[in-house]
């Protein structure tokens, strides 16, 4: 069996690459049916249900605006030892790249020589990801977002969608060209 967690646009690029058979979705959110698959419940029914441990979890959780219930989510699925496995769809990765766990690196995307990718990030389409560039902890990078190399994004962290980014960037949203924190 897959298991998808989050119903939107990233499920249906997983669902379209992939081409996966078996296919249920998790969503804390939705109910009833997505595209014609079955949501059969929340993160905390997909714990209840004691999956075994080669069963396929997939991280499709894209943006939300402050990462919050992205990092909730894996957290509990963490403690309770649900291994989500890390979804990479056509995209160019070079040599000496790092990624963590609960990763979603999203069609066309690129990520560039001796970068670092933390744990619960997600890497939209099309966004470029220069060499010698770290990434914290459940950072989102918006599509077609170009990250400057050998910078430095910290934990909790949006770039919005075709944002710049030339410097090194604390926590928080970051939108524009070149970015600029949001809030």
């Amino acid at each position: 069996m897959n298991y998808l967690i989050g119903c939107g646009g990233n499920a249906l690029d997983a669902l379209s690459f992939l081409m996966l058979k078996n296919v249920v979705f998790i969503d804390d959110y939705k109910t009833g049916t997505y595209e014609g698959y079955s949501i059969i419940g929340t993160t905390d029914d997909l714990i209840k249900m004691h999956i075994p441990d080669y069963a396929s979890v997939y991280n499709c959780i894209g943006s939300v605006s402050d990462n919050s219930t992205r990092n909730r989510i894996y957290e509990k699925l963490t403690k309770a030892g649900i291994k989500i496995r890390p979804l990479v769809l056509c995209s160019f990765i070079s040599r000496n790249v790092s990624i963590g766990e609960n990763v979603l690196l999203n069609i066309n995307c690129q990520v560039h020589h001796d970068c670092v990718i933390g744990n619960h990030t997600v890497i939209s389409p099309g966004a470029i990801i220069l060499g010698n560039v770290k990434l914290g902890n459940n950072v989102f990078v918006g599509a077609g977002s170009v990250i400057k190399q050998g910078l430095t994004i910290n934990d909790n962290t949006v770039i919005g969608m075709g944002s710049v980014v030339i410097q090194d960037i604390p926590a928080g949203t970051w939108v524009g060209n070149p970015a600029k924190r949001m809030w």
